[in-house]
């Protein structure tokens, strides 16, 4: 009971239950009757484990049918694949212990290296599954290889019926579409990215507000893809404009950007030349509220006089433009220029967007030759590496002991300590969340051996079972439906179901029990040990790896390695994963999040700078050339922690002979990307290792 005391500020489990809607009750009803209904066929089909079917409908269960669709599917598909495995290794290796918990701890560190490297992809479930269900099936089988492959058949029938169960329960009762949470999403996005312009555009957020609104409207943009991907599951009109939907999410993300652009360059503006931003205000409100305007638009019915709110507007942002003539006597006019040119690219994709909201709400699909993006998540192979070692090295040392040992219910402490490694992985702090799994599972031990020796003795057909085990499962299902309280309640539902084994003809054996339990807990153990010992996951170090992740895309850009969708996708996953780990209340903590937004912008320069190449004099090309390599050259060494000499100073003297060499736009437009590299770099001077005594932009003479 103590243990639900970590799930949040004054909260314990009467308040837990006081919180419950009948959402989270209607949800675990309809779990509970999911496992009562696997239990039944399990029984009824003779299953040697039939407990395995009902702890299946509570992994697999989610709030919206198409989550548990999508689940099921790649846990059956992880489930076959490792029992394969296991068979392989059985048939190979059963007469050596040794060399089959090498493969096994090799086969789980793969498994666990796979999910860790694609994280949040649904896909990534097929990596832990087909790790720990090789263990979970192998080893068993591996002291009785003569009967191994009836025993991965009847596993993985045994799961089968439990996701089948859990399927059809979520999709026929009262069933919670991910096609429905994604229109409701779709229709709520731009008018809450409209909201936020309109303050952000307007100064009405501080520093920290400004920062807290971005980490939710970034979070609510990231999440839209997953959500789309379960949506596809349970909404066959998705698929239709799915398409369009992965268009609707890129060009989300690129207003984002602009508009987060536009925010920064009118704060500066703020500090650095207050009257400006003052007479630049009334301009930034108009395009705001034009934003908010058609931020409702589903239709194409007012199409005409939203046109010639933006040509008005595109007119005031040309007049308000500095010539070269200004810029060459004030180069701190880029400012001004520089937002003016986003705020009209906020306009370009302000209008892209609500005309593919148009098609999706109408159902239409995209024409053929629109290009659709697909998202690009960041990736770390490193980190996903050593926690797959990990995994294994955990499995390698619980074997050791349970060979040398001969302890005989040693191969339950090995699947337990792959299992606890597999889910884990890839945590900031997994040593913290493992212990929470282990208390847990030492609280489900009392649970399972009341219902196992005081409980079920008496009981007589399988209604009374199923009465008997209500008030735990309808419990736990309630608790389960509620995000915070699934670490404490999932090790309970494992723990106490994979003690207590229910078949058609029941043994009541204490010391069976008792082995089972110790080696739940003694696997589990080990792995807890493991991770705490040899997994430098921190959250200052997890900060760090993401931004070296960032310099080295920023490294690649400077080479010419260009891919703007990938590379903002990429940055955006980075900047949440940022923003769900650091405190904008903390300076320093605050630095960085504003620092990885400004490298979006500063890439996004860079890719400006290589494209412009393309059309500008040789004269300009090779100084835009130069000044590239001396930015991929210092990212290169800040994405290995070793900063070299500043490459501002080169900036400069790039951008004043640009500025000075010619009066055509594009030269002009090269020499405000150099700028806006140049001011990025100074305003996020803590991100990005650089001086901060000189926050400002001087540009050295050149003469002309």
């Amino acid at each position: 009971m103590a243990a639900f005391a970590a799930l949040g500020p004054a909260s314990s489990m009467l308040q837990t239950f006081q919180n419950l809607t009948w959402r989270e009750l209607v949800f675990s009803l309809k779990s509970f009757a999911a496992a009562v209904l696997a239990l039944y066929i399990s029984l009824r089909l003779d299953f040697s484990q039939p407990m395995w079917s009902v702890t299946t409908v509570y992994i697999v269960a989610q709030p919206l049918a198409g989550m548990v669709l999508s689940k099921s599917v790649y846990r059956v598909l992880g489930t076959v694949i490792g029992a394969a495995a296991s068979l392989a290794f059985v048939a190979l290796f059963s007469n050596s212990p040794e060399l089959f918990c090498l493969v096994l701890a090799l086969w789980i560190g793969l498994g666990t290296t796979i999910t860790i490297y694609l994280r949040d992809a649904p896909q990534a479930y097929v990596g832990m599954l087909s790790g720990y269900s090789a263990a979970i099936i192998g080893l068993p089988a591996a002291l009785a290889p003569e009967v191994a492959f009836e025993y991965a058949t009847s596993r993985c029938l045994e799961i089968m019926v439990g996701i089948g169960c859990a399927t059809l329960m979520h999709h026929l009762i009262f069933p919670q579409r991910a096609g429905d949470a994604l229109r409701k999403a779709l229709d709520a996005t731009l008018p809450s990215m409209a909201r936020w312009a309109q303050d952000a555009l307007q100064g009405k957020q501080s520093e920290v507000t400004g920062l807290l609104d971005r980490r939710r409207i970034l979070n609510a943009v990231v999440s839209l893809d997953l959500l789309r991907i379960f949506a596809t599951f349970d909404t066959p009109a998705i698929r239709v404009v799915d398409p369009a939907i992965r268009q609707f999410e890129g060009t989300l993300l690129s207003l984002l950007a602009m508009l987060m652009s536009v925010y920064d360059r009118f704060a500066a503006l703020v500090q650095e030349r207050p009257a400006t931003a003052d007479a630049l205000r009334p301009l930034l409100a108009q395009v705001a509220d034009h934003m908010a305007k058609s931020a409702e638009t589903k239709a194409t019915a007012n199409t005409e006089a939203e046109q010639f709110d933006e040509a008005a507007l595109r007119r005031d942002l040309n007049a308000h433009l500095p010539d070269i003539a200004t810029l060459r006597v004030d180069t701190r006019s880029f400012l001004v220029r520089s937002m003016l040119l986003r705020l009209g690219d906020v306009l370009d994709l302000w209008r892209d967007v609500v005309w593919l909201r148009t098609h999706i709400a109408r159902g239409q699909r995209l024409p053929p030759d629109t290009p659709t993006p697909s998202r690009r998540p960041h990736r770390d192979f490193a980190t996903a590496l050593l926690g797959g070692g990990i995994a294994a090295l955990a499995v390698l040392l619980t074997s050791a002991f349970w060979i040398l040992s001969a302890w005989p219910n040693g191969w339950t402490a090995v699947i337990f300590a792959g299992i606890i490694c597999a889910i884990m992985g890839g945590r900031d702090n997994p040593a913290a969340a493992s212990t929470i799994f282990l208390w847990m599972s030492l609280a489900g031990i009392p649970i399972a051996a009341f219902y196992l020796f005081v409980i079920l003795p008496p009981l007589s057909g399988f209604a009374a079972l199923a009465i008997a085990f209500a008030p735990f499962y309808l419990v736990t299902g309630a608790l389960l439906a509620v995000p915070r309280a699934i670490p404490f309640t999932l090790p309970l539902i494992l723990t106490a179901g994979g003690l207590m084994p229910i078949v058609n003809t029941m043994t009541y054996d204490f010391a069976a029990f008792l082995n089972s339990a110790i080696g739940f807990i003694g696997g589990t153990g080990i792995g807890v040990l493991t991770l705490a010992l040899f997994w430098p996951l921190r959250t200052d170090w997890a900060v760090q790896r993401l931004m070296c992740a960032t310099f080295a895309d920023l490294a690649a850009i400077g080479h010419g390695n260009i891919d703007r969708p990938a590379f903002e996708s990429r940055m955006f996953d980075r900047s949440n994963a940022l923003f769900a780990r650091l405190d904008p209340m903390k300076a320093d903590e605050r630095a960085i999040m504003q620092g990885s937004l400004g490298s979006l912008r500063l890439g996004l320069n860079m890719i400006t700078l290589h494209r412009l190449r393309y059309s500008l004099p040789t004269a300009a090309v090779r100084t835009i050339t130069n000044a590239l390599a001396d930015i991929a050259e210092y990212f290169t060494r800040a994405s290995h922690n070793a900063l070299g000499a500043t490459p501002l100073p080169a900036l400069s003297r790039a951008s004043a002979e640009l500025l000075h060499s010619d009066d055509s736009p594009l030269v002009l437009r090269a020499a405000e990307s150099l700028y806006n590299i140049d001011m990025l770099m100074k305003r996020h001077a803590i991100f990005f290792g650089q001086p901060t005594a000189d926050a400002t932009f001087q540009p050295q003479p050149v003469t002309a």
